[in-house]
């Protein structure tokens, strides 16, 4: 069987959405079962869809990857995560091996026509993809004890207390004012949904255009914090700012009672449903009230990618920005990537140049910022 890029991509959409179905019967239900290998099909199949270029021409490679969850639901059959240790799973733990069985079989046995690609992933956004994946997994997992096992089965233990006390802390804490809006190309689940998963899906989004007032904003030019004290201040979108303020009032006074955190399981659960009415990462872009609070505080973060402009070709078709999930009009900025970047480096990427988008500034964008200034203060 020929296996094109798009049968590819829908094997393990199809692969991934229907292992969603079975996690949502597993844990939100009275069923409360859940195979350790099912976690391991979320990996797998992410890992590809955040590949896709790499995989779909090397169909032996995407087998062994999806051959990890096949074996680990094997291995693991005794150690599946359940309520009720004397009901009949079967079913279940077949439907779970089976969803590993089928692209195991589908690309270790099919052929391909695609081509490997001219130019490798860059390093970073290979360890990006990692991370991800794995904070996606390490999500389900806890999300899945703590409503199977953990609430009302063993009152004294919450490891989602720890799990989204950590999170929380170090991403709303710490990470914004040394790396910026890293959560959310690098932790978050539904960042990886939408990179993974809804940005392949073909049907017709419900919200397909937002009204021109709020989707001016994708550009990164609607609001100044910095007001005019500094004109090359970053600019963020508006609508944040507002999500922000009832968000997190509402997620603060949740969060303070000794129910499992439903907050953050809920308000994550939402952001995955509605995501799939808007295009790729809209709603993140303008709705999202972590990602709000994140872009007011790496108004100056540490780190930032940076824009040479002095060596931009200005080509017609601007790649970088199209890679861009945050819709940054990238050629608009002076020497650096505003604070609505998430440093995911996919404009790095698929830049065809590499001066033009950077880790350090380039000498002669140096230079061209020195003159600039000296301009500047002597008009």
């Amino acid at each position: 069987m020929n296996i094109t890029k798009q049968r590819f991509i829908a094997i393990n959409k199809y692969m991934i959405l229907a292992a969603i179905v079975v996690y949502f019967i597993g844990v939100f239900t009275p069923v409360k079962y859940l195979q350790p290998g099912l976690i391991f099909v979320f990996g797998a199949g992410f890992f590809c869809m955040l590949h896709i270029k790499f995989f779909s021409s090397r169909l032996r490679h995407a087998a062994h990857v999806w051959l990890f969850p096949f074996i680990t639901t094997i291995v693991w059959y005794p150690l599946s995560l359940q309520r009720n240790p004397d009901a009949d799973y079967t079913l279940l733990y077949a439907v779970t091996l089976l969803l590993s069985a089928v692209p195991v079989c589908a690309f270790m046995f099919g052929s391909t026509d695609e081509k490997p690609g001219k130019k490798g992933r860059l390093p970073i956004v290979s360890a990006r993809t990692v991370v991800q994946t794995g904070f996606f997994m390490g999500w389900a997992a806890v999300t899945a004890f703590v409503y199977i096992r953990g609430v009302g089965y063993y009152p004294d233990t919450r490891p989602d207390l720890m799990f989204w006390g950590l999170f929380h802390v170090s991403t709303a804490a710490l990470f914004p004012f040394i790396i910026g809006r890293v959560l959310c190309s690098w932790m978050c689940p539904n960042a990886t949904m939408q990179d993974a998963l809804y940005k392949n899906m073909d049907f017709k989004r419900p919200l397909s255009g937002l009204t021109r007032a709020i989707d001016e904003q994708s550009h990164a030019t609607s609001m100044n914090i910095a007001g005019t004290v500094d004109k090359t201040a970053p600019y963020l979108p508006f609508t944040l700012l507002l999500v922000w303020f009832v968000g997190f009032n509402m997620e603060t006074i949740w969060d303070l009672t000794s129910l499992p955190w439903w907050p953050a399981i809920a308000f994550m659960m939402l952001l995955m449903i509605c995501s799939v009415l808007f295009p790729w990462r809209k709603l993140c872009t303008h709705f999202c009230w972590l990602s709000g609070y994140r872009c007011l505080a790496a108004q100056n973060s540490l780190w930032r990618i940076r824009y040479n402009r002095s060596k931009c070709r200005d080509c017609k078709r601007c790649l970088a920005e199209e890679a861009c999930p945050f819709y940054i009009d990238i050629r608009n900025q002076d020497n650096e990537m505003p604070a609505t970047c998430c440093l995911c480096f996919s404009c790095m990427e698929a830049c065809p140049f590499d001066d033009v988008i950077t880790f350090k500034r380039d000498p002669a964008e140096k230079a061209r910022l020195k003159a600039a200034s000296a301009g500047a203060s002597s008009g």
